[in-house]
């Protein structure tokens, strides 16, 4: 909406306010509440949380801080959950300062970011190390993480 490919470091939402009744209902989204394991798809942002933020007519600002809030609480209940004081964020909202700085405060936890390349080259080293393990024909998917039926060795070699 405001012509950026996204918020850098989280300026423009921490000038915005949080509208309580957005924040209620995203909070309220069954998928909380279900069991791991679990994973945040784009499907399920485009089908239950697009169209929440979408029905709301409030300013970018008031909006981005309203979800940034809303991440900072969920992250933040998974947190307080672990019996760990230090923990590790990594993934691209990482570079978006003020969101990590609602995650320290209302966590009340240590949060260790790695250096920028890990951060954003994680995906690229962590399926890197997928298809080393597919290429020893090791188990690369735990059914613990995926909901898979068992633990596995995933993945097609195209030899070239």
């Amino acid at each position: 909406k405001l012509g950026l490919p996204y918020d850098a470091e989280g300026n423009i939402g921490k000038k915005g306010q949080v509208i309580p009744l957005l924040l209620k209902q995203l909070n309220a989204l069954d998928f909380y509440t279900q069991v791991p394991p679990k994973s945040l798809s784009r499907e399920f942002v485009e089908s239950e949380i697009e169209p929440l933020i979408l029905k709301h007519n409030y300013s970018t600002p008031d909006l981005l801080r309203t979800f940034y809030e809303h991440t900072a609480q969920q992250i933040s209940n998974i947190l307080k959950q672990e019996n760990k004081q230090k923990n590790l964020l990594t993934g691209g909202g990482t570079h978006n300062r003020f969101l990590v700085e609602r995650i320290k405060k209302i966590s009340g936890k240590v949060i260790v970011i790695p250096p920028s390349d890990i951060i954003d080259f994680k995906e690229a080293l962590i399926f890197s190390f997928l298809g080393l393990r597919r290429l020893e024909k090791k188990i690369n998917c735990l059914e613990s993480v995926t909901g898979a039926v068992s633990d596995n060795c995933g993945g097609i070699v195209h030899l070239v």
